[in-house]
Order: structure tokens, then C-alpha cells, then sequence
């Protein structure tokens, strides 16, 4: 895949996405807020929180001031809008399949972004590369139940979600990563803070470096 091609103005706008249709980060307010006080008792003052995938960097605004933040995207289009919104922020653009531009990392988002990835297990070991001993990881993405199957077909495939999970299959490829999950959920995408079983639409973890 050419995520470059693929991850440009089009997408973010919506016109080569589903779930975006409306621009991306439209109404996001509530979803990056509720994802933020999920982990926020993780954080401290002097973290360094690498988000991979960063997009528009909407989770970073999240993050206090006394955090270093540092952002992460293979589009050029989101990158320029990310250092408009967060200033403060170092962002780089590269491919997460490859070795990340950074290291020594308290803590690493990849929020919504394994799905669109082709190799997975190589985003994890940059991951977990990148990441102090200790350090935190959090990722989200779809959960492939059942539901997520019967009704959400098209817009994982508009969306370009070529590499889904169930949730139990994540735990075991994290765990297998060398990750310990502190915590772990399902959801249904904007009411993030109603953590379901197994059940939900998307997934959660918290996962700590070993």
C-alpha cells in the first residue's frame, strides 16, 4: 500500500473516507476526552507521549503543558495541520512499519491506527523499540465481532482497515509483543467512557513495556 497516496486531503476531508464524511476531527471534542480520562492517571508532568498516527494531533491538545509531546504521521497534509494545532509539539513524518525517529518514550498512543496497517507486528516492535523499560501503551482500535462484521463491512473496507482484530486476538498479539495489559475493554466508538467486555465495537488496552 502507498499510505501516502492513500492518507492525504481527500481522506481527511472526507471524500475517500466513510467515517469522515463530515471532515476528520468534526465533533471529536467528546471522543478524544473520554479516551484522554482513560489513561490520564498514567501521565505525569515529565512524560514524553509519542502519538503514532497523530493525525490533526487532537489527542496531544489532551495532554498538559508540562508533557513533551511529539507526533507521528505518514501524511504530510495532517502533519502540517498537527504542528498549526499543537505548536509546542515535534512532528515527524515517516512510516510506523519503520523504525521510529524517536526513542526513550514514557508513553505511546496508537489510537485507531493497527487496522490500517499491513504489518502489524511491525508497528508493535517499533513500538515497544521506542518505549522506556515501564513505559505505557495505548491502542485502540475496531473490535471484528460479529456485529463489527454484519454491519460494518463497507466502511472498514471504505476506510481501509485491512488489519482487524477481535479483541481477544489483539490481547494475544500484544501479549506475545512483550507487552503486560493493564487494562482492557471494548466500546462503542464515541460513548468511549461505557467500557463493555467483549462486546463492543472498538477495543482498548493499556499495556506497560516489560
Amino acid at each position: 500500500m502507498n499510505y501516502k497516496v492513500i492518507y492525504n486531503e481527500n481522506y481527511f476531508s472526507g471524500k475517500n473516507s466513510f467515517f469522515y464524511t463530515l471532515g476528520y476531527g468534526r465533533f471529536s471534542g467528546t471522543y478524544f476526552n473520554s479516551l484522554y480520562k482513560s489513561i490520564h492517571k498514567y501521565v505525569k508532568n515529565d512524560f514524553h507521549v509519542l502519538d503514532v498516527g497523530c493525525a490533526y494531533g487532537l489527542m496531544l491538545l489532551r495532554f498538559p503543558d508540562s508533557v513533551q509531546k511529539f507526533g507521528l504521521d505518514v501524511s504530510k497534509y495532517a502533519i502540517d495541520i498537527a504542528r498549526s494545532k499543537v505548536p509546542g509539539a515535534v512532528f515527524k513524518l515517516g512510516n510506523a512499519e519503520h523504525r521510529f525517529p524517536f526513542a526513550g518514550i514514557d508513553m505511546i498512543l496508537l489510537n485507531d491506527v493497527i487496522e490500517h496497517i499491513e504489518q502489524p507486528e511491525s508497528l508493535l516492535k517499533n513500538t515497544y523499540s521506542a518505549l522506556k523499560r515501564g513505559g505505557i501503551l495505548f491502542i485502540t482500535t475496531p473490535n471484528l465481532n460479529i456485529v463489527r462484521k454484519r454491519l460494518f463491512r463497507y466502511a472498514d473496507t471504505k476506510e481501509h482497515h485491512i488489519s482487524m482484530f477481535t479483541h481477544e486476538d489483539l490481547l494475544d498479539l500484544l501479549e506475545r509483543s512483550g507487552f503486560s495489559v493493564l487494562e482492557k475493554w471494548t466500546f462503542i466508538d464515541i460513548i468511549s467512557s461505557i467500557r463493555l467486555s467483549s462486546n463492543g465495537l472498538e477495543s482498548a488496552f493499556i499495556c506497560r513495556k516489560k
